[in-house]
């Protein structure tokens, strides 16, 4: 996935009232609640604030170059990036728990993905969610799978879960070919 999302433009920019607006597309990557949400991240800590400010520090830089870092490291310890950093984790956190989790049916230990888009003020470090631009994916797991579903449907799902491999195997293969080509042509 991390292969795909680089061919996606991260950032954008919106002109409102004067200002700039950055829209930062953000991609969770595979994940679980507990890992996203809960202590069960790296070090003990929801993976949440390590991926969002990755996605923001990584998104300047795609767009600005060396200045994306500078003004990464000037809103980064603001009052401002750090108060709706975690707003946002608090209003992601119980759209998922209280919207997503039981209109889905997952359970502890599902893996699901988000894609979103996060707003940033540059000149003030604010970030503001875009939940109506936000798109959950997940992958139920075979045990559930055979609960809900009869014999023959898992099967078929199984059957058309290795063509889609196969298939994205194929055209993560063509995408490197493209950026190999695209590499010699640039030298």
């Amino acid at each position: 996935m991390a292969e795909e999302e680089r061919t996606v433009e991260r950032i954008h920019v919106e002109e409102r009232a004067g200002k700039q607006i950055l829209v930062i597309r953000w991609n969770t990557g595979k994940t679980s609640a507990g890992r996203l949400f809960g202590r069960y991240g790296a070090g003990g800590r929801p993976d949440f604030f390590r991926l969002l400010f990755g996605a923001v520090a990584g998104s300047l830089r795609e767009k600005f170059g060396p200045q994306g870092e500078e003004i990464f490291n000037k809103i980064r310890d603001s009052e401002e990036f750090r108060r709706t950093s975690r707003e946002i984790f608090d209003e992601m956190k119980e759209w998922f728990f209280n919207e997503q989790a039981p209109r889905h049916g997952l359970d502890k230990g599902d893996i699901f993905m988000v894609i979103t888009e996060i707003e940033l003020d540059p000149s003030t470090g604010e970030l503001r969610w875009r939940k109506d631009k936000t798109e959950l994916y997940y992958w139920v797991r075979s045990d559930r799978c055979q609960q809900v579903a009869a014999p023959r449907e898992c099967k078929d799902l199984a059957e058309e879960n290795t063509k889609l491999r196969q298939e994205v195997e194929r055209l993560r293969a063509e995408l490197n070919q493209i950026k190999e080509r695209l590499a010699s042509l640039l030298k």
